[in-house]
């Protein structure tokens, strides 16, 4: 009765999937929010596990990302044309972007997934600042974090978003990885005005321009995270005009209402290419 189903995550996009597969169904299916794994050939999960993503990627009318360097990655991992795939940027989940006073000279990294926390150790030597860092309840940390660095685990929403308020800097250290990672956090420094350090990666370089509206680093650049951090805090005019150029940028582009007009343009998209291939003969049979 539907023209799509969209599903998201990794296990309700497998169980739809699969049961259309297995039910001989056509898949009306768009994926969305499935992220890349680090590749683990010598895993039996791992090779199953991207088998059976293979197998109903192939049958789905296509598949979202968060960021355009997964197109190509995806494409390759899951083995579907890259006109089966759409990037639709993310938005910040702050209600109200703006500038929000006061300024209490600490840097904050707040984030689970793929932080790089030994970088962000190794770079807190070099920095002359409080530094605040907020994980998950099981998170690794370096067993010899500075005396500057304070760790938080499991903290209500709230606070995390107090504690960015007020922050001079916010820094996103993440893994050199395929997957992207790192935008919620980035867009809720950039919507509350604050200037950002973020490695350079396959979850930043859509969102960040680096000396524009915010810092990039290269990966396990210890050296570099701290250079830019203290650069940013030894001038004030530089990180508020990247501040204001990232809040701008939220405000004009990266809010829910544009997000959601980009997404439904993707599925139509992706709906109307796949009638087009049906009508023309042109679609490939399911495998």
């Amino acid at each position: 009765r539907f023209d799509a189903v969209v599903t998201m995550g990794p296990r309700a996009s497998l169980a739809y999937g699969l049961l259309c597969a297995l039910l001989r169904r056509p898949s009306k299916q768009i994926l969305t929010e499935v992220f890349l794994d680090f590749p683990r050939p010598a895993s039996a999960g791992w090779r199953i596990k991207t088998a059976l993503f293979r197998r109903i990627s192939r049958r789905a009318l296509g598949l979202l990302t968060n960021s355009s360097g997964e197109v190509a990655l995806i494409a390759r991992r899951f083995a579907i044309p890259e006109n089966r795939l759409r990037f639709v940027p993310m938005y910040t989940t702050i209600p109200d972007p703006g500038r929000r006073p006061g300024n209490d000279g600490t840097v904050v990294s707040i984030g689970r997934t793929l932080r790089d926390l030994d970088t962000l150790a190794a770079a807190a030597r070099l920095i002359d600042a409080p530094i605040v860092v907020v994980a998950g309840k099981r998170d690794r940390m370096p067993a010899d974090l500075p005396p500057n660095v304070r760790v938080l685990r499991e903290i209500p929403l709230a606070e995390t978003h107090r504690l960015l308020a007020g922050a001079a800097v916010a820094v996103a250290p993440l893994q050199a990885t395929e997957r992207s990672t790192g935008q919620v956090f980035i867009f809720e420094a950039m919507a509350l005005g604050k200037p950002v350090v973020a490695t350079r990666s396959v979850g930043t370089v859509d969102y960040l321009r680096d000396g524009e509206n915010g810092l990039l680093v290269e990966p396990g650049d210890a050296a570099g995270l701290a250079a830019a951090v203290n650069r940013l805090r030894n001038d004030p005019a530089l990180a508020d005009r990247l501040a204001a150029a990232a809040l701008a940028d939220c405000q004009a582009q990266w809010m829910p209402d544009p997000h959601a007009a980009r997404k439904l343009k993707a599925i139509g998209d992706l709906c109307r290419q796949s009638q087009t291939a049906q009508e023309t003969g042109t679609e490939s049979p399911p495998r």
